[in-house]
């Protein structure tokens, strides 16, 4: 599967009316931008094959993760 740092990154060159369907996300942590598969209308997003965030590492009120601060928080330095 394709970078979703990469494919953000790529996207902000994109027209605004859409070459593609796919949009950019914020990650809530750091702010960079990503792809989720789920808002891009794809049938899944790359976090899905990720190990799970364990309850206990979930902030409330705090939306996705970019692939980078999702393995810090998962590995517990975040």
């Amino acid at each position: 599967m394709t970078d979703p740092a990469q494919q953000a990154d790529d996207q902000a060159d994109e027209p605004a009316d859409g070459a593609r369907a796919r949009r950019a996300e914020r990650c809530s942590r750091c702010g960079a931008a990503f792809v989720c598969g789920y808002v891009a209308g794809l049938t899944e997003c790359w976090c899905a094959q990720q190990p799970f965030l364990p309850a206990s590492e979930i902030e409330p009120d705090q939306h996705c993760l970019c692939p980078d601060c999702l393995r810090e928080r998962r590995t517990g330095h975040a």
